[in-house]
């Protein structure tokens, strides 16, 4: 899950003059005021906005109780700001301006999606298809669609369906659980080991290394956890191309474009974004769909009443938590939403704060189970739109169906019974819960 499926209009923001800042501080750009008619508090608070965007790091983001208002305050001052951490990059915090950087690879090349633009360091800089433009893209993207069609994806829910109802058969007899390493984390990791064709008993293997890829915030760890997939991927596709079998990886080797096949670069890129993007960021959502439940036993209890809705509150927990901003490379210098942009420059679409965007979203704070518009753009938008998208909405169906069948009733366990992964994608990585009330039965239904 990196891009997102639903499209939505494009609310254009005229460039207008930008209101005046001190040199030393990074430029932030406001669009409500003028210059000559910026009060004196209003220009101290601009200023304020503005030195929040110059420290802004996606690594360190500001502490909230809700890490998803991060970017509230900066939106509000700055639809396209500019942040000086990690050798300095701008970020797209408006729902019109992200639209604009994800449907214009002509200006915004996927050369990098990261911040900075080695984070992954060089032999995985490239991952077919989400780091191509046109035209390299499109053959790659064609090359994946057979993999993720409706079809394969009927056929996986009752695999994932059992595979919740296993780890709840061991986690509702306790009580408590952390459910973030205990519920979310697996179904994606089990997921993606099956499509890979990782066999049964290497599959702990495969989610250790995806532990030690995803947990880290720390570059170093981060790349040697990359290097250490690399080798895990290579024995998977040595072993692929002598005995092929019905799984993703088989069905890579054995596909060409334009009469040739992937390199072992391009092999090993296109497998390393496949598991990061359907790992993280669906652990990710169903940890933050389990952490507001627990937070709002209103809408815990609706959805246990009216299981019904469980689809619907999928697209606006999708909405309200995007776990995922990725970055585009600007490729010439040009005027973008007030803001001068020099080729070269990263730019960072801050998907998080676009779904939070009043210009697009009826009351963008709360969070409304049956939300009935809600063109959201967690799967991302264009041409790069998630490719994955309904795998994702799969897992996180089927694992709050089961989890609510199970445990109807559940609270955080203390005040710190959370904390969040930050980076490039965002969600929780502990989440200590507590079950109250008469539970449901033991998730072995028919």
């Amino acid at each position: 899950m990196t891009q997102a499926v639903a499209s939505s209009r494009s609310v254009r923001i005229p460039a207008r003059r930008v209101t005046e800042i001190p040199a030393t501080v990074a430029p932030c750009f406001s669009f409500d005021v003028p210059p000559l008619s910026v009060s004196h508090s209003e220009r101290e608070d601009v200023t304020q906005h503005t030195q929040h965007a110059a420290d802004f790091d996606i690594f360190s983001p500001p502490p909230t109780e809700n890490p998803f208002t991060a970017y509230d305050t900066m939106r509000a001052a700055c639809p396209v700001a500019r942040s000086e951490k990690l050798g300095g990059y701008w970020i797209a915090t408006a729902h019109s301006a992200v639209e604009d950087v994800a449907k214009n690879p002509e200006l915004f090349s996927s050369s990098s999606i990261s911040v900075p633009k080695d984070a992954f360091g060089e032999d995985l800089t490239e991952r077919p298809p989400i780091t191509l433009d046109p035209p390299r893209h499109g053959p790659f993207r064609r090359l994946l669609l057979p993999a993720f069609g409706p079809r394969q994806i009927r056929r996986m829910e009752p695999l994932v369906r059992a595979h919740a109802r296993e780890l709840l058969e061991q986690i509702v007899p306790r009580e408590h659980c952390d459910a973030a390493a205990d519920y979310a984390k697996p179904i994606p990791v089990r997921f993606m080991a099956r499509m890979m064709g990782s066999p049964p008993e290497r599959q702990d293997a495969f989610g250790e290394r995806m532990r030690a890829i995803l947990e880290s915030n720390d570059m170093d760890e981060i790349r040697q956890a990359m290097e250490e997939t690399k080798e895990f991927l290579e024995e998977l596709v040595k072993e692929r191309t002598e005995n092929p079998q019905d799984d993703l990886i088989s069905l890579i080797i054995s596909t060409e474009i334009d009469g040739k096949k992937l390199t072992s670069a391009e092999l090993l890129g296109t497998l390393v974004l496949i598991i990061t993007a359907g790992v993280d960021t669906t652990w990710s959502a169903i940890g933050s769909s389990l952490w507001h439940l627990a937070t709002h036993p209103e809408d815990q209890a609706r959805l246990v009443a009216e299981p019904e809705l469980i689809p619907t509150a999928v697209e606006e927990f999708l909405r309200a938590f995007s776990p995922v901003q990725i970055a585009r490379v600007v490729t010439k210098d040009t005027e973008f939403h007030g803001a001068s942009l020099s080729k070269g420059d990263s730019i960072l679409m801050g998907i998080p704060s676009a779904n939070r965007d009043a210009a697009e979203f009826v009351e963008p704070g709360r969070v409304m189970l049956d939300r009935e518009v809600n063109r959201h753009m967690a799967f991302g938008v264009g041409i790069h739109r998630c490719i994955g998208s309904s795998i994702a909405r799969l897992e996180m169906r089927v694992a709050l169906e089961e989890w609510l069948h199970a445990v109807p009733e559940f609270s955080l366990a203390s005040e710190d019974a959370v904390s969040w992964s930050t980076g490039h994608v965002w969600g929780p990585r502990r989440l200590e819960l507590t079950f109250g009330g008469t539970h449901g039965s033991t998730p072995g239904r028919g």
